[in-house]
């Protein structure tokens, strides 16, 4: 019998994006009201308003949006049984599209440059694989294909700078929905950051750390100019020294970046979300753990500092150079700069702040 859940209850009355230009300063997220009910929605950094507010069963976690029309798909935490489709414009949410048995969602998903399709991470359970699902955004997302990613607990991905490319992060944790947050075989874990034919599925790359390192788990992405941005989580004891930050450029080998010791050990082996800046000159990651955010200069190659929020996850670009949003599970929400790294707080929805920003342009 299928699993299921309802993701969504309701939605609550929001006020239509009326402008493209309104729209691309949108900031997507999620959070849990004061009364402990959950939401997805977008606001806006300028003034607070939330265009876009729905009323959730279940904890939201990545978002898509399409990149041609005002429209976003909203996915649920893994394993995720169904994904909702809203219309910035009016905020209002249009329906919902679910993969088919014997499969879950991972939490986030892209959309093709054309915007005709869409993919989504996935987890078939029954023997662990690694799936991307394929649906056609033109027809009621219609699920057309699958991929298999080459690994297991396929998380984040993004497109290749170029396009050529979808950059998959296969966390390699065997998981079941029988027990969704558990690691079911730490030794068995072989993470990896491939690089499949968007077309085909074939897959053209694949990365990997040392196999001493395999229980580092390759979770969150960030495009880069000429890469990507690359966030991990270690499954093991929070006293083992690991890289938790890395790059890749182009098709190569993961190059962790060297943080201060002090920095990457308050992050307690863990980093929940990166983000890269407008200017493609600065990456931002959170550590809910940790209680920090941390900022890495790409160009100059060197940590920058970092800022004290308690239990901060989300991160998105503010649209200013070097400038970020960060939200907490404790409820803050604030614009920071990454060079100097002074703070202002920010107008929106007040709560208990979940994974991940998405900023819309």
């Amino acid at each position: 019998m299928r699993r299921r859940d309802l993701f969504f209850s309701a939605l609550l009355a929001g006020m239509p994006l009326t402008a493209r230009a309104e729209a691309e300063g949108l900031v997507l997220g999620a959070w849990r009201d004061p009364g402990g009910a959950d939401h997805a929605g977008g606001f806006l950094p300028q003034d607070g308003r939330t265009p876009l507010d729905l009323n959730l069963a279940a904890r939201a976690h990545g978002f898509a949006v399409h990149p041609g029309r005002p429209q976003v798909v909203v996915f649920g935490r893994r394993p995720g049984w169904e994904a909702l489709v809203a219309d910035l414009s009016r905020g209002a949410l249009t329906h919902s599209f679910a993969p088919p048995e014997g499969r879950h969602f991972n939490g986030h998903g892209l959309f093709a440059p054309d915007g005709r399709l869409l993919y989504a991470t996935e987890t078939r359970f029954d023997d662990g694989a690694g799936l991307i699902g394929v649906y056609d955004a033109a027809d009621g997302f219609n699920r057309v294909a699958e991929f298999e990613t080459g690994g297991r607990d396929p998380h984040d991905m993004r497109l290749a700078p170029d396009g050529s490319a979808l950059v998959v992060a296969n966390g390699g944790i065997l998981t079941h929905p029988d027990a969704p947050r558990a690691n079911l075989d730490p030794a068995g874990m072989d993470p990896s950051l491939v690089h499949l034919d968007p077309g085909t599925g074939r897959q053209l790359h694949a990365a990997r750390f040392a196999a001493d390192m395999n229980r580092l788990s390759i979770r969150h992405l960030s495009r880069i100019p000429g890469g990507t941005a690359v966030a991990m989580q270690y499954e093991g004891e929070e006293t083992e020294k690991m890289p938790l930050l890395a790059v890749q450029r182009g098709a190569g080998g993961l190059q962790p970046l060297d943080l201060p010791e002090e920095l990457r050990a308050a992050c307690r082996n863990y980093i929940g979300s990166v983000a890269t800046d407008a200017a493609g000159t600065v990456v931002a990651a959170t550590s809910p753990r940790g209680g920090l955010a941390l900022f890495w200069d790409l160009e100059a190659a060197r940590a920058l500092g970092a800022v004290r929020v308690d239990d901060v996850c989300g991160v998105a670009p503010s649209g200013r150079p070097a400038g970020f949003i960060l939200a907490g599970g404790q409820g803050a929400l604030l614009e920071v700069d990454a060079r100097s790294l002074a703070q202002r707080p920010l107008a929106g929805p007040r709560g208990a702040w979940d994974n991940h920003l998405l900023r819309v342009g």
